[in-house]
């Protein structure tokens, strides 16, 4: 297998290790820990082994952007390249760096257009420009269906315009979302930490409904309402809808998610939800909804747990917060755990001591070239 290519062995991109021919990442953490520079004898011994190899973008990489576009006719390939030229191209991804600091995720849904996924149903999904804790396969990877990942233009990486890139995928881009406005719901008394439990009656008014027997109610549709007046029925022994408009549905989670603005109604179903989705969708149910986050058995106190706080250890080492994101650590004491829940990362007291470790070198070794100045 070839190395990488030279248009992006730069110090300031990081890599990851992915599976052989498969599209996930071996180590955990990979967001701030396990990643590598283009030079790593790690990372190189990876690929050298036939390993895949995934370059992260956003903040961890110098602002890298990836357009990774999946419409069947690769339109949204052609509006880059007849706007802002070639660029840095793998496969069907577009490497390319905004001249602002914006650097999240962006999800490409088209206003009006639908587009086949992988089974045949229609949505409005386009594609993504990938961004911070977000990584895309790169060459000389191989690809789960054994194609490679070929690189197509070995050309320097283009920074465009941001304000540009909103202007011409403007069709593109979801808008911000409107506040809903409608009746209150009387609210049950639910608390559970099983969204599936929530009963629908706590998502939506049950008070235009019909009862039309075998347990279902049926009429106008909460949201996007329906000419005929009987296009949504709920199913009350299942804790089930169905949009007759839409031809979609699901139980609690996908009718939250329609009722928020977090998915369109046609796009309701088994597993519609993106991961960033998924976690929107549970933190509105815990906020208004009555879920409740599971307590977790941690089991046995193990280890360094048994001996060391970890909090103790935190303020003594003046370590009290993420050094990536400056946010407060989340600590299981008793466990000598600890979590970021902003990189979205953790683990426990070893782990914990060697970023300490980690950031006290770097320290040093940053004072060490200022005095040299």
């Amino acid at each position: 297998m070839e190395g990488l290519p030279e248009k992006i062995l730069k110090q300031e991109h990081s890599f990851i290790l992915v599976h052989p021919k498969k599209k996930n990442p071996i180590e955990v953490g990979w967001q701030t820990q396990n990643n590598y520079p283009y030079n790593s004898p790690k990372l190189i011994q990876h690929i050298t082994n036939g390993g895949n190899v995934g370059i992260i973008c956003g903040e961890q990489s110098d602002g890298l952007r990836i357009l990774d576009d999946d419409t069947p006719d690769k339109e949204l390939i052609k509006i880059f390249e007849d706007t802002f030229g070639k660029t840095f191209r793998v496969r069907d991804h577009f490497y390319f760096k905004f001249d602002t600091r914006e650097s999240d995720k962006i999800i490409l849904n088209h206003k009006t257009k639908q587009y086949p996924n992988s089974k045949g149903k229609l949505s409005h999904h386009a594609g993504e420009i990938q961004g911070t804790s977000t990584f895309c396969v790169t060459c000389p990877s191989i690809h789960p269906n054994g194609s490679s990942y070929k690189l197509i233009d070995d050309i320097p990486i283009q920074i465009i315009s941001y304000e540009k890139f909103k202007e011409v995928f403007d069709d593109y881009l979801q808008q911000p979302k409107k506040a809903i406005v409608r009746t209150p719901v009387a609210r049950t008394t639910f608390s559970g930490d099983n969204i599936s439990d929530i009963p629908l009656s706590s998502i939506i008014s049950f008070g235009d409904l019909e009862d039309v027997g075998n347990n279902a109610l049926q009429g106008s549709h909460p949201l996007h309402g329906s000419d005929g007046g009987m296009n949504f029925r709920i199913n009350t022994t299942d804790n089930t809808w169905y949009c007759f408009r839409c031809q979609a549905g699901g139980g609690p989670s996908e009718l939250i998610a329609v009722m928020e603005g977090i998915i369109e109604c046609g796009d309701a179903g088994a597993n519609c939800f993106t991961t960033d989705q998924g976690q929107e969708v549970i933190s509105v149910a815990r906020e208004k909804y009555g879920l409740t986050a599971p307590e977790q058995d941690l089991g046995e106190v193990r280890g360094w747990a048994n001996s060391v706080s970890i909090v103790g250890l935190a303020k003594k080492r003046n370590f009290e917060k993420c050094p990536k994101c400056d946010t407060a650590w989340r600590f299981e004491d008793s466990h000598g755990l600890y979590y970021c829940d902003t990189c979205k990362y953790g683990g426990g007291l070893p782990q914990f001591a060697d970023m300490i470790i980690e950031e006290r070198n770097r320290k040093i070794k940053a004072e060490g070239a200022l005095s040299k100045l």
